[in-house]
Parts: C-alpha cells; structure tokens; sequence
C-alpha cells in the first residue's frame, strides 16, 4: 500500500496500543468514577432536604405545599438518585475493564519473550538482531514524526519481520560461506513466510503487508514485488534502513562484524537507490548524535558524492 493510504486498525484485542492508552488514563483518572459516584448519592440526599426546606420557607405551610413540593423534588431526587446508581456501575466497569486490558499487555509481553526465545534458539542471530531492529527502527519512526498508532505497528513489524525464517533451513542460516543460487532463492522467500504467518491471525493482517515488503527497494529493484518508491510501506522503508544497519555491524557466520563508520557510510550511500532518501537523512542524524566529530565529517562527504538535493540534513542540529 502507498504511505499515504496506508490502512491501521490496531484492535483492542489485538495489539499493546490500547493497553498503553488504557494504563495512561488510569494514571491520569484513577478511582475517580467509583469514588465519585458513591459521593453523588450524599449531595444529592443533601440537595433534596436543603430545597424541600428553601421552598417551604416561602409558602404556608398547607399539607397540599407539602405534598406539591416533597413530590417535586422526590422525583427530582430519584432521577439523581438513578444517575448516582448508573454512575457506580459504569465505573466499576471502567476499572474492570482496565484490569483485562492490562491483562492483555502482559499477555503480549510475555507472547513477544516466548517469540524471541524461540528464534534465539532456531538462529541466534534472528533473535536478538529483531530486538535491535526495533530499537533503531523507534528511534528513526520518532525522528520523522509517526504518530503513536504507527509506531506501534513499526513496532511489531520490525520484531516480526523474520518470523518466517523458522521455514528456512538451518544449514542455510548459519552457512559459513557465501550462498549458492539455490539457497539465496530459499533465503529470499522468508518475506513471504513471514506473511503467511501474520495473516494467520486477523489482527496483524496490517503488520503482515508491511513485513512482506521489508526486502524492497527504493528504486524497485528489490524483492519478492519489486515495489518502487511510497508503493513501499512507510513502515517497511523504515526498518529496511535499520535492518540493513544491524546486519553489517552484527557478526555473521560468514563473516566479523563490521563498523559502525563502515554501515553508516553504506546506508548513505545507498540513499534513493535501496533506501528512501527521507528515511537515510533521520538515519544520519541519529548515527551522529551516537558517534564522535568524525561520523559527521564521513557523513557530509558522503553527501557531497550523491546527487545534488537528494540528502537534505539539517547541520545546525549535528552538534
């Protein structure tokens, strides 16, 4: 899907957004409903015999004023009476309710350390590589402005992207050498693994899309769609970058670790033919505010090597 028609249906029953929201409005309300409404039925007992009172304090006090005006207000009072009732049930299901949404947010914490222990033993590589991509891939989604709900998507879609790796042979995974064309081809059908999987399950059906495209390029030359440009998700050029970066700096089977000089250097690089130029520019802002003076000199002449305007970086925020 294209950035801008990008579809995003996080579920209560599916994701950790509406747990956090939730958590967020307990600590900003608390109790507040259910003590509120147990104070209502005091105010409005208090209210009923202060008004019978003014009221009458103006008439002569005939039966038929008393009975006039205790029917008034009784009828009064019963409808705030009703109010205070109907307030401490809907309180009660406000807290309840709360209790089985933080339920689910552990759920899915605990769901996210099963996942990552089971990749950790299927490749150890996968495991903890998914971990640092989300990191990355937050810290680049903050820097360009993405909004709670797609963060949160980013977020899942960056740990999940290589899920469908458990279909790929181990002998391929950890392979001290370079691939044969046969292995490669196995290996490049892990995006579509990994879809099959997600679309499993109706709530990450919007997840699935994104992680199916994690391996195109900017340019269309990537794979399995060849997707070019926005046809990209949004999400999926993000943790493409940070995918990217955490492969060259992690050790491999096949070979060291590499620089984190070297991996910034490669991204940049690669900026509108691999990477979407916008996401490569958040990127060398944050490789810069982690490295020392000499990450900022590599990255502007990195910069003066690609095309005229296709880099923009604000200088003024690199110190």
């Amino acid at each position: 899907m294209s950035e801008n028609g990008h579809r995003h249906i996080y579920n209560a029953e599916g994701f950790e957004k509406l747990a956090r929201t939730s958590t967020r409005r307990v600590d900003r309300s608390g109790a507040a409903p259910h003590k509120f409404g147990k104070w209502l039925w005091v105010v409005g007992a208090v209210t009923i015999v202060a008004s019978i009172t003014v009221l009458l304090m103006g008439q002569e006090p005939t039966l038929f004023n008393y009975l006039a005006t205790s029917a008034l207000l009784g009828s009064m009072g019963l409808l705030a009476f009703v109010s205070a009732s109907r307030a401490l049930n809907v309180g009660a299901r406000y807290e309840e309710t709360i209790l089985q949404v933080e339920e689910v947010e552990r759920s899915y914490h605990s769901l996210r350390q099963v996942v990552t222990s089971a990749m950790d033993l299927r490749d150890n590589v996968t495991g903890g590589h998914s971990d640092r991509v989300v990191h990355l891939s937050l810290e680049l989604g903050r820097g360009l402005g993405l909004t709670e709900d797609r963060l949160q998507q980013l977020e899942w879609a960056a740990f999940l992207h290589d899920i469908g790796k458990i279909h790929v042979h181990e002998e391929i995974l950890t392979k001290p050498g370079p691939l044969d064309a046969g292995e490669w081809g196995e290996m490049r059908q892990h995006p579509f693994f990994s879809y099959s999987i997600l679309t499993q399950v109706d709530h990450l059906s919007e997840i699935a899309d994104i992680v199916y495209c994690h391996h195109e390029r900017y340019d269309g030359m990537g794979y399995p769609r060849c997707l070019r440009g926005t046809e990209i998700p949004l999400e999926a050029r993000i943790f493409s970058v940070a995918d990217a970066y955490d492969a060259m700096v992690s050790q491999r089977p096949y070979r060291e670790a590499l620089s984190h000089e070297y991996a910034v250097r490669e991204i940049i690089s690669n900026a509108g033919t691999q990477f979407d130029p916008r996401i490569v520019a958040t990127f060398a802002r944050w490789a810069i505010s982690t490295g020392d003076d000499g990450i900022g000199r590599m990255v502007e002449d990195e910069m003066e090597r690609l095309p005229a305007g296709l880099l923009q970086l604000d200088r003024v925020g690199w110190s």
